[in-house]
């Protein structure tokens, strides 16, 4: 028994390991032309005033359009708590230049842009004619828990789905801290005028779901009276029988919270 086991724990040892090696030995895997060039899942906002723009949808995907200035390139990666840093994945690249001309992932490539991923990051890098543009491309994202690494450094925005809010203690939750809350139409936007480091993280929900918080919170409620007297009267009841069968009854237990 202690021998099978011993070799099931080596064998998944060696995948583990080989698994890691064939990351290495292939650089983390290929961003293809066909995943930059694949189309948003809905229109990304260039017009933009913010250095990182995030929108986020009910459907778990995000888009997020960067101002890139003078930067030579972009290291976009995610923390992991066990493997360390991983390359971040995503699709439907787009560059917009200075002059408002917009191409695609595999045309970034052809004008001397670079998308390389390794087994820690995913690295974008700018030709020298690129400067003053603008980066745009969508990925998986929650709104009910929405994390996002600085990768630059300047003023941020998060917009929320229609009909989801931060405002609620507990089930809201927004940081850093020093942020405002702007209403666009029927959609929250947060937004931050300076962010250097960390992660912006965004916990929302949607308002409806207050009321599902409340049933949940009566519920429990309810049951831990009925739990209680339930108990009570359980301790009552053996204290009666107890009594019936001669035994000695401390008539002090009344005082003990419970009797």
């Amino acid at each position: 028994m202690n021998r099978r086991f011993a070799l099931a724990v080596a064998a998944i040892a060696l995948l583990a390991v080989s698994a890691g090696c064939l990351g290495y030995a292939t650089g983390g895997g290929e961003v293809t032309n066909e995943t930059l060039d694949a189309e948003p899942p809905r229109e990304y906002d260039f017009d933009t005033d913010r250095d990182a723009a995030f929108d986020l949808s009910t459907d778990a995907t995000y888009t997020v359009v960067y101002a890139i200035g003078d930067r030579e390139e972009l290291r976009l990666y995610e923390q992991t708590p066990y493997s360390g840093d991983e390359p971040m994945e995503f699709e439907a690249l787009r560059y917009q230049y200075p002059d408002g001309e917009v191409v695609n992932g595999s045309e970034f490539r052809a004008r001397g842009g670079e998308i390389e991923r390794t087994t820690d990051e995913t690295w974008i890098r700018f030709a020298d004619d690129m400067a003053g543009g603008r980066l745009a491309f969508a990925g998986d994202g929650s709104p009910r828990r929405f994390t996002m690494r600085a990768y630059v450094e300047g003023s941020y925005a998060v917009t929320l789905p229609p009909g989801f809010s931060t405002d609620a203690p507990i089930v809201g939750h927004v940081s850093p801290r020093d942020h405002a809350v702007e209403t666009v139409g029927d959609r929250d936007r947060i937004v931050w005028d300076e962010v250097t480091s960390g992660s912006v993280v965004v916990q929302s929900y949607r308002e409806g779901d207050l009321l599902v918080f409340g049933v949940i919170l009566a519920v429990a409620v309810v049951a831990a009276i009925a739990g209680t007297l339930y108990f009570r009267r359980q301790l009552e009841a053996l204290r009666d029988r107890r009594r019936d069968l001669g035994l000695r009854v401390n008539e002090d237990d009344d005082d003990d919270g419970w009797l």
